[in-house]
Protein backbone atom coordinates (compact mmCIF):
# COMPACT_ATOMS: atom_id res chain seq x y z
CA UNK A 1 0.00 0.00 0.00
CA UNK A 2 1.29 3.48 -0.97
CA UNK A 3 0.65 5.39 2.40
CA UNK A 4 1.23 8.86 0.03
CA UNK A 5 -2.24 8.18 -1.60
CA UNK A 6 -4.63 5.83 0.25
CA UNK A 7 -6.97 4.04 -2.05
CA UNK A 8 -10.10 5.02 -0.24
CA UNK A 9 -11.36 7.89 -2.33
CA UNK A 10 -13.00 9.71 0.88
CA UNK A 11 -9.94 8.74 2.84
CA UNK A 12 -6.75 11.41 3.15
CA UNK A 13 -3.67 11.07 3.96
CA UNK A 14 -3.59 9.37 7.51
CA UNK A 15 -0.40 9.47 9.25
CA UNK A 16 1.60 12.19 7.57
CA UNK A 17 1.18 15.48 6.27
CA UNK A 18 -1.83 16.03 3.57
CA UNK A 19 -0.71 14.90 -0.27
CA UNK A 20 -1.27 18.15 -1.41
CA UNK A 21 1.35 20.59 -2.26
CA UNK A 22 1.14 22.88 0.38
CA UNK A 23 4.18 23.50 3.22
CA UNK A 24 2.87 21.86 7.15
CA UNK A 25 4.77 22.66 10.19
CA UNK A 26 6.71 20.04 11.81
CA UNK A 27 4.78 18.17 14.27
CA UNK A 28 6.11 16.58 17.50
CA UNK A 29 5.64 12.86 17.48
CA UNK A 30 3.74 11.60 20.39
CA UNK A 31 4.45 7.96 19.50
CA UNK A 32 3.73 4.99 17.51
CA UNK A 33 0.29 3.01 17.08
CA UNK A 34 -0.22 -0.98 17.48
CA UNK A 35 1.21 -1.12 13.47
CA UNK A 36 3.85 1.38 14.62
CA UNK A 37 2.25 3.92 12.55
CA UNK A 38 3.18 7.55 13.39
CA UNK A 39 0.61 9.28 16.16
CA UNK A 40 1.66 13.44 15.29
CA UNK A 41 0.44 16.38 17.33
CA UNK A 42 0.70 20.04 15.01
CA UNK A 43 1.23 23.15 16.11
CA UNK A 44 2.50 21.88 19.62
CA UNK A 45 2.29 25.15 21.96
CA UNK A 46 0.49 25.90 24.83
CA UNK A 47 -3.11 26.51 24.01
CA UNK A 48 -6.54 26.05 25.50
CA UNK A 49 -7.51 23.77 23.10
CA UNK A 50 -6.59 20.72 21.32
CA UNK A 51 -8.45 19.37 18.34
CA UNK A 52 -8.30 15.96 17.73
CA UNK A 53 -9.37 13.76 14.31
CA UNK A 54 -9.27 10.01 13.98
CA UNK A 55 -10.88 8.57 17.15
CA UNK A 56 -13.05 6.28 15.26
CA UNK A 57 -10.84 5.24 12.31
CA UNK A 58 -13.92 4.76 9.81
CA UNK A 59 -14.70 7.94 10.40
CA UNK A 60 -12.59 9.41 7.69
CA UNK A 61 -14.96 12.47 7.52
CA UNK A 62 -13.20 14.18 11.12
CA UNK A 63 -9.89 13.19 9.39
CA UNK A 64 -9.96 14.55 6.02
CA UNK A 65 -11.27 18.57 8.22
CA UNK A 66 -8.36 17.96 10.80
CA UNK A 67 -6.00 17.85 8.20
CA UNK A 68 -7.30 20.63 6.43
CA UNK A 69 -6.63 22.60 9.41
CA UNK A 70 -2.84 21.57 8.75
CA UNK A 71 -2.85 24.37 5.76
CA UNK A 72 -5.74 26.50 6.65
CA UNK A 73 -3.93 29.00 8.83
CA UNK A 74 -5.41 27.97 11.87
CA UNK A 75 -2.74 27.52 14.66
CA UNK A 76 -4.47 25.35 17.07
CA UNK A 77 -2.68 22.17 18.18
CA UNK A 78 -4.27 19.05 16.16
CA UNK A 79 -3.79 15.23 16.31
CA UNK A 80 -5.50 14.78 12.92
CA UNK A 81 -5.98 10.76 13.24
CA UNK A 82 -5.37 9.50 16.19
CA UNK A 83 -5.97 6.00 15.30
CA UNK A 84 -4.19 5.66 11.54
CA UNK A 85 -4.43 1.97 12.35
CA UNK A 86 -7.71 2.37 12.45
CA UNK A 87 -7.92 4.63 9.56
CA UNK A 88 -6.08 2.34 7.28
CA UNK A 89 -7.42 -1.09 8.02
CA UNK A 90 -11.13 1.03 7.52
CA UNK A 91 -12.85 0.25 11.17
CA UNK A 92 -13.97 1.35 13.93
CA UNK A 93 -11.52 0.42 16.36
CA UNK A 94 -7.44 0.10 16.08
CA UNK A 95 -5.35 -2.59 15.41
CA UNK A 96 -6.10 -4.45 19.12
CA UNK A 97 -9.69 -4.25 18.08
CA UNK A 98 -10.58 -1.65 21.14
CA UNK A 99 -12.37 1.75 20.54
CA UNK A 100 -10.28 4.31 21.89
CA UNK A 101 -13.20 6.44 22.74
CA UNK A 102 -13.99 3.70 25.36
CA UNK A 103 -10.59 3.20 26.41
CA UNK A 104 -10.28 6.77 27.89
CA UNK A 105 -9.20 6.33 31.79
CA UNK A 106 -12.40 7.52 33.58
CA UNK A 107 -14.12 6.95 36.77
CA UNK A 108 -16.56 5.56 34.88
CA UNK A 109 -14.65 2.77 32.58
CA UNK A 110 -16.04 -0.55 32.38
CA UNK A 111 -14.16 -3.50 31.80
CA UNK A 112 -17.30 -5.33 29.80
CA UNK A 113 -18.51 -3.70 26.55
CA UNK A 114 -22.51 -2.99 26.67
CA UNK A 115 -22.08 -3.45 23.02
CA UNK A 116 -20.14 -5.51 20.94
CA UNK A 117 -19.15 -2.34 18.92
CA UNK A 118 -17.67 -0.29 21.84
CA UNK A 119 -15.16 -2.91 23.14
CA UNK A 120 -13.20 -0.69 25.68
CA UNK A 121 -9.95 -2.85 25.90
CA UNK A 122 -8.56 -4.62 28.77
CA UNK A 123 -7.65 -1.70 30.83
CA UNK A 124 -7.99 1.97 31.18
CA UNK A 125 -5.57 3.18 28.55
CA UNK A 126 -4.30 0.27 27.62
CA UNK A 127 -4.14 1.62 24.28
CA UNK A 128 -0.61 3.23 22.94
CA UNK A 129 -2.97 5.74 20.71
CA UNK A 130 -5.39 6.85 23.97
CA UNK A 131 -1.73 7.40 26.42
CA UNK A 132 -1.09 9.24 23.07
CA UNK A 133 -4.23 11.53 23.40
CA UNK A 134 -3.34 11.99 27.29
CA UNK A 135 -0.20 12.91 26.48
CA UNK A 136 -1.00 15.48 23.93
CA UNK A 137 -3.63 16.96 26.66
CA UNK A 138 -1.15 17.63 29.01
CA UNK A 139 1.75 19.05 26.64
CA UNK A 140 -0.31 21.81 25.32
CA UNK A 141 -2.26 22.25 28.76
CA UNK A 142 -5.66 21.95 26.72
CA UNK A 143 -8.88 23.30 29.01
CA UNK A 144 -10.86 21.99 25.93
CA UNK A 145 -10.85 19.23 23.68
CA UNK A 146 -13.03 19.13 20.44
CA UNK A 147 -12.60 15.55 18.76
CA UNK A 148 -14.23 15.27 15.47
CA UNK A 149 -16.51 12.18 14.71
CA UNK A 150 -19.06 11.58 11.68
CA UNK A 151 -22.41 9.93 12.39
CA UNK A 152 -25.77 9.49 9.99
CA UNK A 153 -27.06 13.27 11.83
CA UNK A 154 -24.29 16.01 11.82
CA UNK A 155 -24.38 18.37 15.31
CA UNK A 156 -22.02 19.46 18.27
CA UNK A 157 -22.33 17.53 20.95
CA UNK A 158 -21.15 19.76 24.31
CA UNK A 159 -20.83 17.87 27.64
CA UNK A 160 -21.66 20.36 29.79
CA UNK A 161 -25.00 22.34 29.80
CA UNK A 162 -25.17 26.12 28.64
CA UNK A 163 -25.16 27.04 32.31
CA UNK A 164 -22.15 25.04 33.34
CA UNK A 165 -19.79 27.28 30.30
CA UNK A 166 -18.97 30.71 29.80
CA UNK A 167 -21.17 33.28 27.75
CA UNK A 168 -18.66 33.73 25.21
CA UNK A 169 -18.38 29.80 24.86
CA UNK A 170 -21.65 29.46 24.19
CA UNK A 171 -21.90 32.66 22.17
CA UNK A 172 -19.50 31.08 19.91
CA UNK A 173 -20.95 27.49 19.52
CA UNK A 174 -24.17 28.93 19.04
CA UNK A 175 -23.18 31.35 16.05
CA UNK A 176 -21.33 28.63 14.60
CA UNK A 177 -24.46 26.22 14.63
CA UNK A 178 -26.24 28.95 12.61
CA UNK A 179 -23.73 29.36 10.20
CA UNK A 180 -23.43 25.87 9.26
CA UNK A 181 -27.21 24.92 10.11
CA UNK A 182 -26.84 22.36 12.99
CA UNK A 183 -27.91 21.75 16.24
CA UNK A 184 -26.24 21.74 19.65
CA UNK A 185 -26.69 19.34 21.99
CA UNK A 186 -25.68 17.85 25.64
CA UNK A 187 -25.48 13.79 25.00
CA UNK A 188 -25.72 11.40 22.07
CA UNK A 189 -28.53 9.40 23.56
CA UNK A 190 -26.92 6.29 25.59
CA UNK A 191 -24.13 5.67 27.97
CA UNK A 192 -20.29 5.54 26.94
CA UNK A 193 -18.32 4.94 29.56
CA UNK A 194 -14.65 5.22 29.11
CA UNK A 195 -15.16 7.75 26.57
CA UNK A 196 -13.65 11.15 26.46
CA UNK A 197 -16.50 13.43 27.28
CA UNK A 198 -16.49 10.90 30.69
CA UNK A 199 -12.61 11.78 30.56
CA UNK A 200 -12.68 15.71 30.94
CA UNK A 201 -15.56 15.76 32.84
CA UNK A 202 -13.69 13.34 35.95
CA UNK A 203 -10.41 16.25 35.06
CA UNK A 204 -12.17 19.35 34.53
CA UNK A 205 -11.68 19.72 30.99
CA UNK A 206 -14.57 20.71 28.49
CA UNK A 207 -14.99 18.20 25.64
CA UNK A 208 -17.16 18.97 22.40
CA UNK A 209 -17.71 16.40 19.78
CA UNK A 210 -18.28 17.37 16.39
CA UNK A 211 -20.40 14.49 14.60
CA UNK A 212 -20.19 15.83 11.05
CA UNK A 213 -22.45 14.23 8.47
CA UNK A 214 -20.91 10.57 7.35
CA UNK A 215 -20.54 10.23 3.70
CA UNK A 216 -20.60 14.13 3.26
CA UNK A 217 -18.26 15.36 0.18
CA UNK A 218 -15.06 16.69 0.08
CA UNK A 219 -16.61 20.09 -0.85
CA UNK A 220 -19.06 20.24 1.72
CA UNK A 221 -16.35 20.03 4.43
CA UNK A 222 -13.90 22.67 2.67
CA UNK A 223 -17.03 24.75 2.87
CA UNK A 224 -17.26 24.25 6.23
CA UNK A 225 -13.68 25.29 7.30
CA UNK A 226 -14.02 28.43 7.34
CA UNK A 227 -16.17 29.20 9.94
CA UNK A 228 -14.85 26.06 11.76
CA UNK A 229 -11.48 28.02 11.80
CA UNK A 230 -13.21 31.10 13.47
CA UNK A 231 -14.85 28.51 16.03
CA UNK A 232 -11.61 27.21 16.68
CA UNK A 233 -9.81 30.65 17.23
CA UNK A 234 -12.39 31.87 19.79
CA UNK A 235 -12.31 28.74 21.72
CA UNK A 236 -8.60 28.71 21.62
CA UNK A 237 -8.89 31.77 23.79
CA UNK A 238 -11.60 31.30 26.45
CA UNK A 239 -9.65 29.00 28.68
CA UNK A 240 -12.08 26.39 30.31
CA UNK A 241 -12.55 26.35 34.62
CA UNK A 242 -14.90 23.91 35.88
CA UNK A 243 -17.95 25.12 38.29
CA UNK A 244 -17.19 24.64 41.77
Amino acid sequence: MNFKQHPMPAMPLIADPPPWNQPVPRPVHLGHSVLGNAINLYFARPCNLLVLGGAHGDESEGIFLAHLLLTSGCSVPVIPCINPDGALLRQRWNQNNVDLNRNLPSPDWQPTARNPRYPPGPAPASEPETRALVEAIGLVGATTVLSLHSFKETFIEVERPPEECPEEFNAAVDTYTRTVGIVRKQSIGYPTPGALGAYGRANGLMVLTYELLRGAPHGDLYALLPPFVKLLNTLAELPYRPPE
